[in-house]
């Protein structure tokens, strides 16, 4: 399988993960010679128009899935990041950053010519692929192709997440500082002494530093 990175760059990621962008382009040369003639997407979006959406191009680490659609000469991608996996927060918070923005699909090339060139007085070869299989999307730090992009990345609901999880950092720092009644166990049985029948103190100031990085994504 082959992966060519178009720069499908994500110029906004929405709050429930949910972004578009391209994710390739006819006719256009990307950095590794390869050229995507016009319809080569076209059975394969028949056949399956949604793919995963990984992470680097990592097999083990998706973060979402997109639906893929030919329009004029471009491939663009709606999709969405499953926010309760820890790799898509992660590209999540870049690409609200604007840290990252690349994008990049993997194939499998079905169909392809090479073109000889004559340029500057060097001679290059060119990959014309004419149908291939897309397996995914993925997104990526350093693209080959400029005109790939993620153009808008939608956010949904991550305000009330957030309020949901301080509720729950409000209620266990209440509920460790209040002590617990235990029943006494039989003296044979007994291993601490009664004045420790008391749940430990716990400490949620990183949890609520992290709440608290997460809104400023938001705002």
């Amino acid at each position: 399988m082959h992966d060519l990175e178009l720069h499908l760059e994500i110029k906004e990621v929405q709050e429930d993960g949910t972004f578009s962008g391209i994710a390739s382009m006819y006719g256009v040369e990307d950095l590794g010679g390869d050229v995507i003639d016009k319809g080569a997407f076209t059975k394969t979006l028949q056949e399956n128009a949604v793919v995963p959406i990984l992470w680097q191009h990592k097999t083990d680490e998706p973060v979402g899935r997109g639906t893929v659609k030919e329009w004029q000469s471009k491939i663009l991608v709606s999709g969405k990041l499953e926010l309760e996996e820890p790799t898509a927060q992660k590209a999540y918070r870049l690409l609200k950053k604007k840290i990252i923005n690349g994008l990049s699909i993997g194939f499998q090339t079905m169909k392809a010519t090479w073109e000889e060139i004559e340029e500057a007085g060097r001679t290059k070869f060119v990959r014309h692929i004419q149908e291939l299989k897309l397996w995914e999307i993925s997104i990526v730090t350093f693209p080959l192709l400029a005109q790939a992009q993620v153009t808008r990345v939608k956010s949904a609901n991550l305000e009330d997440r957030l309020k949901e999880i301080e509720d729950q950092v409000s209620a266990l720092s209440a509920r460790s500082s209040t002590p617990v009644s235990v029943q006494e166990p039989e003296p044979r049985e007994a291993k601490e002494p009664p004045s420790e029948s008391r749940e430990p103190v716990q400490d949620h100031s990183k949890l609520e530093s992290m709440i608290a990085e997460m809104r400023s994504y938001v705002n």
